[in-house]
C-alpha cells in the first residue's frame, strides 16, 4: 500500500469517527431532553418530536460557540505558549541580545548594541532608549531592579525598558517612579504583545518546554469522567428513562437520569479527561 492510500484510509478514518462522535452526542442529548419531555407529557410521540427539534438547536449552538472559541480564544493560547518558548528559547542563548537588536532594526537606526541591553538613540526627538533583556527565571524584583538600574543609569537614558519572565513584586511599577527615568516593565507575555506583534519579528524557538501541572481534585475528576465510565452512566440513564415509558418518572429520576447523561457526555468529549498517552518507544 502506498503513502498515499495510507494517508486517505486515515483521513476516512477520522471522518468517520467525526461522524460517529456527532451522532453519539445527538443521541445523548436527545436522551436528556427526552427524560424531561416524559415528565412534562405523557404523548410519546410529541415527546420524541420535540427532543429531536431541541437537541438539533443544542447541536448548532456548540457548532457555533466551538467555531468562534477556536477562532478568538485558540490563537491566545498559542501565542502564550509561543511566548513562554520563546523566552526560555532566548535564555539558552548565547547572544540572546542580537535577536532584540534584529527586531529594533525594522524601524531604528542608531542602534548600540552590549551584553545585555541595547541602546537606541533617536537623533529627531533627541531621546535614549535603553531595552534591556533580563533573562532570569526567578522573575524580576526590587532587588533584580536595582542591579539592572546601577547597570545603566550611567547611559543617562529618558525610557528603560525590561524585558523579563515574570514582575515579582507587584508595586515595582510605583517603585519606579522614585528615578527620573521612564521605565516600562515587560513580562514574557507583554513582550510578545507589544515588541513582537508590534514589530512583526518573533525569535526563533529552539527550545521548548512543558510545565508540570498540579494534579489534586482534577485526579478525581479524571476519573470520574474518563471515556471507560461513559457505559456505565448510559447504561444506568436507559434503565430509568426505559423505567419511564411504563412509569411516570418523578422529579427526583428526572434530575438522576439527567446528571448520568451529563456525566457520559462529560466522560466521552471532555478533552481534559482523556489524554491520549503515547506510550509506544519505537
Amino acid at each position: 500500500m502506498s503513502k498515499h492510500q495510507t494517508f486517505g484510509n486515515n483521513q476516512n478514518m477520522r471522518k468517520i469517527s467525526l461522524i460517529f462522535q456527532e451522532l453519539l452526542k445527538f443521541c445523548l442529548l436527545f436522551l436528556i431532553s427526552f427524560i424531561w419531555l416524559r415528565y412534562f407529557t405523557r404523548k410519546f410521540v410529541m415527546s420524541i418530536i420535540l427532543a429531536i427539534l431541541i437537541s438539533g438547536f443544542i447541536m448548532l449552538i456548540l457548532f457555533l460557540f466551538k467555531r468562534s472559541k477556536t477562532k478568538k480564544v485558540g490563537l491566545k493560547l498559542k501565542e502564550k505558549e509561543d511566548a513562554e518558548n520563546i523566552f526560555f528559547s532566548l535564555a539558552c542563548k548565547n547572544n540572546p541580545v542580537d535577536d532584540f537588536v534584529k527586531m529594533a532594526s525594522k524601524r531604528h537606526k542608531n542602534i548600540v548594541k552590549h551584553k545585555n541591553y541595547l541602546v537606541i538613540n533617536e537623533t529627531e526627538n533627541k531621546t535614549k532608549t535603553v531595552l534591556w533583556l533580563d533573562l532570569s527565571f526567578a522573575g524580576l524584583n526590587n532587588a533584580r531592579f536595582m542591579e539592572i538600574y546601577n547597570k545603566i543609569k550611567s547611559e543617562k537614558a529618558d525610557k528603560v525598558i525590561i524585558c523579563c519572565k515574570e514582575i515579582v513584586d507587584k508595586n515595582l511599577s510605583i517603585f519606579c517612579n522614585n528615578f527620573k527615568e521612564k521605565f516600562l516593565l515587560l513580562n514574557q507575555f507583554d513582550t510578545y504583545e507589544k515588541l513582537y506583534k508590534n514589530y512583526d519579528y518573533f525569535p526563533e524557538i529552539t527550545i521548548e518546554y512543558s510545565k508540570e501541572k498540579k494534579m489534586m481534585f482534577k485526579d478525581f475528576l479524571a476519573y470520574s469522567f474518563n471515556k471507560k465510565r461513559t457505559k456505565g452512566y448510559l447504561f444506568s440513564a436507559f434503565i430509568l428513562v426505559f423505567a419511564s415509558l411504563f412509569v411516570r418518572a418523578s422529579l427526583y429520576y428526572c434530575i438522576i437520569a439527567s446528571l448520568l447523561v451529563v456525566f457520559a457526555i462529560l466522560s466521552q468529549f471532555n478533552p481534559y479527561f482523556n489524554v491520549k498517552n503515547n506510550s509506544d518507544i519505537l
